[in-house]
């Protein structure tokens, strides 16, 4: 035993090291696995990985920024970043080859960017790159790693929705029509909060004290030219005209329908006509639009109103409107008189008779003449004549059952129509015309006394005509008996 002694030491360290060995040589398989698994990551990594070198030169460059901008590692290498993937100019002109350089001289001013990039192809990319610098051991720059991700289609939507904004702006201060905006957000968050204590919306909407208050936290932001032009006001009165307009809409009209657009946070629309009044004292009618367009994240951000002055169109729709009431009116009316003409009088008989034939209903007709007219336009002249004959249409009308109605027929001739009437009912409305023109004195009001006499033919459908022209021809010839009887009375028509 005591012989094996001297060798056990050198046997023992041999093990040891043997086992030392073991492991390193298993620290080595595990860290060559590791930095494997990080290569890959690197280069199958959604993100762009570049490094390159103080001089701006790349490095490296993984396989998903090999496909983003279309080139093999081999065609990137060493070559600068500039003209490569970094146009030397951006689209917007800053000058990118200068950013380059300041990134390289300042990496720790840049440990983020953006910046626009280009692909092989030309098509320009906007990418976000987050830097990280490698020092070495002098604490000299030795390389930036750089992370990219593809921004473009963000980019792309804030510079299509700030252009847009900007040609909303052009629009809303250039466009003729006068409109205001109105920022809404204090009065969501007061409904909110509302809603939230168990307030009922409808309560404030129903309240005008409460109402006026709420609609109070809507800011006026902005306003154009046309609204100033419109209310007549001076540029700095533009806030007094957004005053004026505020009060013609009304609180009580239009206040509870945006209070529910508010609560509601849906676009939505409002249209009501109003009239108001300008700075200058003038009368207008507009037409008002109210676009209420909810925010972001359920914030209420905007009221647009448009204000269309149609006061013209108003004067114009009015003055057709009487045009069209006053050809209507004429079409079956006596210009002279304003009792109805002979295009009414014969539509009217042709409904009775066919009234009266399908119903066995009976009406008379009264044929009616001044007695010796002539005399007054002799001794009164023809404008005198005229008078006599409208105050002689208002003495016929006043003596008529609501059911009858007077027609002009023609000169100092008149035709009383009285549905329903039978002879003797006739005969006696007659006699109250009659009556009522022999007492009455007329021009009186141009200084004059004429008295008058009047007289009157009746005939009755069915039994003295059955149709238009039969009836007033009976009647006529009632009319045409009295004159040669004497004038100033009532005759009827001889049946049969």
């Amino acid at each position: 035993m005591s012989s094996d002694t001297p060798h056990a030491e050198p046997r023992a360290e041999l093990d040891r090291l043997r086992a030392e060995a073991a492991v390193l040589r298993e620290a080595v398989r595990n860290l060559s696995a590791t930095v494997a698994e990080q290569r890959e990551l690197v280069w199958n990594i959604n993100s762009i990985v570049l490094r390159w070198d103080p001089q701006g030169r790349i490095i490296y460059l993984n396989e998903y920024g090999q496909d983003f901008f279309g080139y093999a590692l081999s065609e990137l290498t060493g070559r600068s970043v500039v003209g490569t993937i970094v146009p030397r100019t951006e689209t917007s002109g800053r000058d990118l080859a200068n950013l380059m350089d300041d990134i390289l001289r300042h990496p720790e001013r840049y440990l983020s960017n953006e910046n626009e990039n280009m692909r092989r192809d030309g098509e320009r990319v906007w990418v976000t790159w987050r830097n990280r610098p490698v020092l070495d051991q002098n604490g000299s720059l030795r390389e930036i790693v750089s992370t990219g991700i593809d921004t473009t289609q963000r980019k792309r939507a804030e510079d299509a929705l700030r252009d847009s904004e900007h040609r909303y702006r052009v629009l809303f201060q250039s466009t003729p029509v006068a409109l205001v905006e109105g920022d809404a957000s204090a009065l969501k968050a007061h409904l909110d909060d509302l809603l939230a204590g168990g307030g009922d919306v409808e309560a404030v909407a129903s309240d005008p004290d409460a109402l006026a208050r709420c609609l109070d936290k809507i800011r006026t932001s902005d306003w154009n030219a046309a609204l100033v032009a419109l209310l007549e006001a001076r540029e700095d009165q533009a806030l007094d005209a957004v005053r004026v307009l505020t009060e013609a809409i009304g609180v009580g009209r239009a206040g509870p329908e945006i209070l529910r657009a508010v609560v509601a946070g849906k676009v939505a629309s409002l249209e009501r006509e109003t009239s108001l009044r300008t700075l200058r004292g003038n009368r207008r009618t507009a037409a008002l639009h109210a676009t209420i367009v909810p925010g972001h994240e359920e914030s209420f951000s905007r009221i647009l109103l448009a204000v269309v002055d149609i006061t013209a169109r108003k004067q114009a729709e009015e003055a057709l409107r009487a045009s069209a009431e006053n050809f209507a009116f004429l079409a079956v009316h006596d210009s002279l008189t304003g009792l109805y003409n002979t295009r009414y009088l014969y539509e009217a008989l042709e409904r009775l008779v066919e009234e009266g034939a399908a119903k066995r209903d009976r009406f008379s007709v009264v044929f009616m003449d001044l007695d010796r007219f002539k005399r007054v336009v002799d001794e009164y002249g023809h404008l005198n004549g005229s008078r006599v004959i409208q105050e002689v249409a208002t003495t016929i009308r006043g003596a008529l059952p609501e059911a009858g109605f007077a027609v002009a027929y023609a000169g100092d001739e008149f035709v009383v129509v009285l549905p329903g009437f039978g002879k003797d009912a006739a005969v006696a409305t007659a006699e109250t015309v009659r009556t009522r023109v022999a007492h009455t004195i007329y021009l009186a009001a141009a200084g004059h006394t004429v008295s008058l006499t009047m007289s009157l033919g009746v005939a009755t459908f069915p039994e003295d005509a059955q149709d238009v022209q039969g009836i007033l021809s009976a009647a006529d010839r009632a009319l045409f008996a009295i004159k040669g009887a004497g004038r100033n009375a009532v005759g009827r028509a001889a049946t049969g």
